[in-house]
């Protein structure tokens, strides 16, 4: 039995119409008629009746949805379902034209396969007679919709299960409806299945008292609502024969998931010639998404969409122009002020496009669903219409005090030049503006900058709020410039009186040359100004926090020690929270490298503490990652689950803020999931770092880290080694990782210079920005002491641990310094100590460690049995991170003592299949099936969206598909 038609991909529809043909000027791939993409869980829903009614079952369905999101090609697929199942099948279309037409829609149904033969081979037609009667309309009507109801009866009596459909439904006439209420009740007594399509609106009070009937009789009611972005990128691809490029991407969206809008945007783009290889040309580059740009929407789709608004009332074809010329959000209050209309005459229009699915509401706003018909309303209106409108909406906003993103987008789209209340109002919310709508804010100033007869004080707070704009647009290199220029034209600066301008630009100065990774430069900045002796206490405050931040990149820990004392006091004495922020994120920071975690947390929580309590008043300080400190902490106090989800909030405020430190926050997140023993996840972080802007030089930490868990999985080749550290903070802040893996890559031929690279390592770090994490090495420096004989080294190492545990204990510390004394005493007790503090810890590898030295310890002294059980304990670890080089490792050292294990089970995770996938590219992979975005996945668990693509990447290449859509129809294959 075929339980789907063999043109399905997976999802919605690609809709036929006039904006492709089979013409020389179509561009339309010919692979793209019929194709179904997306609706499986609808086209699972409603084929279930076409399988009930073969089995002597009726049923009835209604499918709503507005026009062109699928209802045609969804029924389509299900007639093509249930002709291959000998299901028969009516089918017939209203017309608006014939709503008064008795009995139109009714004859509109007949058969799709022709002529039916009956048992004796004789045909079996449908006709409707229509009845000869003198009796009065009312009679008339019941007969002939008896002749109906008796024609289709004995159809399906005679032909076998039957499935009638009705589409566009909403135009049916009263005689029709008065007999598809009588027909419904026969699908009780014959296999019948009834499918009627309608839209949202209009709809007559007739019809809607069938659907209520339909609905107490336990109708099937499918409401189709828009495509999801995974199923416009498929239907996009399918297309086009090729992914889209982000900028097409941008522009489609704006169809809100009508796949009719889509294949007619994509259609007169072809037709123009601005689509090449899946993007849009550069020639028509000029656009920005939401219609204010150049690109002209197709006519084609303008036509389609002007032709989907027939329906609605005059006074929603006169208002709705207006509000979409206004912008993306409808609210009735201000529409109706701004057009001087009646509140609920504007009421009564919104709501109804509230009901006709032109109107969404996202969170407490009402918003356009589909830009492109926003975009055709407003276009109806002159551009001198659109620009009053503009303009008056502003004014009366700012009296309102409404949002200053939505005032300032009502400027910004108006050309004329700012008069002096907008620019008053401009200075007055500039802060406002620039955390809310950064790009708003800078084209906005921008413009303010450029106008004519400014005085000095205006002039000057424009200066300094658009060099600010620029830096919160993430434009620091523009914003470094603007400033340099504002302070080489400062004649009170250069006449040695510095004003309150001077100030803010010289700070602002600072701010853009270390987002640019150039922290000496910005450190000069600040010193430089800390040599004036007319600063005010929250300037020195400021100046203070700054270089101690600058100090600890630069490794100048004693300066740094000083001048973050100096910020958190006078920030705490002063109330000002940015100062007391840098002095936090920089005293901090000090206190977690020196291996004092109590503390070091206690400042992280005061540092996301105040960046928490910030109301939003002033633009985002890009200087500080606020979250990733405590992140950092959480991991060293062996706290991972909640670590991984401060560390994801790191990363996401990171990706939101310029992402000068998305490369640390990943890194961190890394090297928390490779200490859980999640590598794969471990690899997907570093992946996501390796696109990330690499300020301060830190991407090649992550070849030391992947390279790392290449070591250990033995995919690690000698002539693969990452290049030595550079002279960049990133690239030394983890260079003891670098000589960790080139001690562990040469182990095998000289263990005696593996131990030699790892102790000059951490005699290299032990007053670095890392001194506090080197203890990670310590587990095989114990190792490789004890293998060469240097009981010096192991001792030295034990201290080392121990003395790292006495400033804060915690299980994987005390799992260290138990399994150092261990190796270094020959003492078996302390290293079954480390296995259950690293088990406590949730450090796996640390505890197979633990276990394999054990058993080397065992095995020496003679127990053999015991050795071999540590081995297995040991071995058992190293299989679930598929660490193959450490289990290489452990049999060859405990070979010599004559132990050897049998091979139980699998050793390696499959490379590809079901089977290949993590578990968080399962859970991943669940809620792509889903239909869910990587900004939904990404929320849901508490990772940043590039990490998401990175694991959506991994899990294609896993199960050999090619897009989303597929991973949803294999899952739903894997799952049944």
């Amino acid at each position: 039995m075929v339980d789907r038609p063999p043109t399905i991909r997976s999802s919605v529809d690609v809709p036929q119409h006039r904006g492709f043909s089979d013409s020389a000027e179509s561009s339309r791939p010919p692979r793209l008629v019929g194709q179904l993409v997306g609706r499986t869980a609808e086209y699972d829903r409603i084929t279930a009746l076409v399988r009930g009614v073969g089995a002597g079952r009726g049923a009835i369905a209604i499918v709503e949805g507005e026009p062109g999101i699928g209802k045609t090609s969804l029924l389509a697929a299900l007639a093509q379902l249930a002709a291959a199942q000998d299901v028969k099948v009516l089918r017939g279309r209203t017309r608006e034209l014939e709503q008064r037409v008795p009995f139109a829609a009714m004859r509109s149904i007949r058969p799709t396969t022709g002529t039916v033969a009956s048992s004796s081979g004789k045909p079996i037609p449908l006709e409707y007679p229509a009845p000869s009667t003198d009796k009065g309309e009312f009679s008339r009507e019941l007969a002939t919709s008896e002749c109906f109801l008796a024609a289709t009866e004995a159809y399906c009596r005679a032909a076998g299960p039957a499935v009638v459909i009705l589409d566009d439904a909403q135009w049916a006439d009263s005689s029709s409806l008065f007999t598809l209420r009588r027909l419904g009740e026969a699908v009780q007594r014959i296999p019948l299945v009834i499918v009627v399509a309608v839209r949202p609106l209009p709809r007559e009070s007739e019809m809607s008292a069938l659907l209520a009937q339909y609905a107490s009789w336990g109708a099937e009611h499918l409401r189709l609502g828009p495509m999801s972005e995974p199923e416009v990128a498929a239907l996009v691809e399918i297309a086009l024969g090729s992914p889209a490029g982000p900028h097409l991407s941008a522009l489609v969206s704006g169809a809100g998931g009508n796949p009719l809008y889509v294949i007619e945007l994509l259609a007169g783009l072809m037709r123009a010639e601005l689509i090449e290889l899946g993007e849009i040309t550069a020639e028509s580059g000029d656009f920005t998404v939401g219609g204010s740009g150049t690109l002209p929407l197709p006519r084609s789709l303008t036509d389609a969409i002007a032709r989907r608004l027939d329906f609605l009332p005059s006074p929603a074809r006169q208002i709705l122009p207006m509000a979409a010329a206004l912008g993306p959000g409808v609210e009735a209050i201000e529409l109706a002020t701004v057009l001087d209309a009646a509140l609920i005459d504007v009421w009564t229009v919104i709501s109804e496009a509230f009901e006709a699915g032109l109107l969404v509401r996202v969170g407490a706003e009402l918003v356009f669903r589909h830009e492109l018909i926003r975009q055709v309303l407003a276009e109806q209106l002159p551009t001198s219409t659109r620009s009053t409108l503009r303009r008056r909406a502003a004014r009366i906003l700012m009296s309102m005090e409404a949002p200053v993103e939505r005032i300032a987008a009502y400027l910004r789209t108006n050309d004329a030049p700012l008069d002096t209340n907008c620019l008053e109002w401009l200075i007055d919310v500039a802060d406002t503006l620039m955390t809310r709508a950064p790009q708003l804010a800078v084209i906005l100033l921008t413009r303010a900058k450029a106008t004519a007869g400014l005085d000095a004080e205006r002039g000057n707070a424009l200066q300094v709020h658009h060099v600010r704009a620029l830096l919160c647009n993430g434009e620091a290199a523009q914003a470094e410039a603007a400033a340099r220029r504002a302070l080489a034209e400062d004649a009170a600066a250069v006449a040695g009186r510095p004003d309150q301008t001077h100030d803010s630009l010289l700070w602002l100065l600072a701010h853009a040359c270390f987002v640019q990774g150039r922290v000496s430069d910005a450190l000069a900045v600040a010193e430089s100004a800390l040599t004036r002796t007319d600063l005010t206490p929250q300037q020195q405050g400021r100046y203070r926090g700054f270089c101690a931040l600058s100090y600890v990149l630069l490794e100048r820990f004693d300066a740094a020690e000083e001048a973050a004392a100096q910020a958190v006091s006078i920030g705490e004495a002063s109330a000002d929270p940015v100062t007391s922020e840098l002095g936090y994120a920089a005293l901090g920071a000090l206190r977690f490298n020196q291996g004092f975690l109590g503390e070091a947390q206690e400042l992280g929580h005061k540092l996301t503490q105040g960046h928490d309590a910030d109301d939003g008043g002033r633009a985002p300080l890009s200087l500080l990652a606020p979250y990733a400190l405590t992140g950092q902490c959480l991991t060293e106090l062996d706290r991972l689950p909640a670590a991984e989800k401060t560390l994801g909030q790191a990363v996401r405020y990171s990706e939101h803020n310029n992402g000068l430190h998305l490369p640390a926050t990943l890194l961190e997140l890394a090297r928390l999931h490779f200490l859980q023993g999640r590598w794969d996840d471990a690899m997907t972080d570093l992946r996501s770092c390796r696109d990330a802007p690499d300020v301060f030089g830190q991407l090649p930490a992550v070849e030391y880290f992947v390279a790392l868990i290449a070591v250990h999985r033995g995919t690690l080749t000698i002539t693969a080694l990452p290049p030595a550290p550079n002279r960049r903070a990133g690239s030394r802040s983890y260079r003891h990782v670098h000589s960790w893996v080139d001690a562990l890559a040469h182990e095998a031929r000289r263990p005696d210079l593996a131990l030699k690279t790892m102790v000059d390592a951490c005699a290299a770090a032990a007053a670095g920005p890392n001194a506090a994490t080197i203890y990670h090495l310590y587990p095989d420096m114990a190792r490789l002491a004890a293998i060469t004989g240097r009981s010096d080294v192991a001792d030295k190492v034990a201290s080392a641990a121990e003395e790292l545990e006495s400033r804060y204990s915690t299980h994987s510390r005390h799992g260290t310094a138990a399994l150092c004394r261990g190796l270094a005493e020959n003492r078996p007790a302390l290293l079954r100590e480390a296995a259950r503090s690293f088990r406590e810890a949730g450090r796996p590898w640390y505890e197979g460690q633990a276990h394999e030295n054990l058993a080397a310890l065992l095995a020496m002294s003679g127990h053999l049995d015991e050795a071999r059980a540590a081995l297995g304990d040991a071995v058992e670890r190293y299989t679930g991170l598929g660490a193959q080089w450490d289990i290489a490792r452990v049999e060859a050292r405990l070979r010599e003592y004559g132990i050897r294990r049998g091979r139980r089970g699998p050793r390696n995770r499959p490379k590809s299949g079901w089977a290949a996938l993590t578990p968080t590219e399962r859970k991943v992979a669940d809620l792509v099936a889903q239909g869910c975005s990587n900004s939904d996945i990404a929320t849901t668990m508490f990772l940043s969206p590039r990490t998401v693509q990175s694991h959506v990447s991994s899990i294609l290449a896993k199960l050999d598909l090619q897009s989303r859509v597929q991973v949803a129809v294999a899952m739903t294959r894997q799952n049944s």
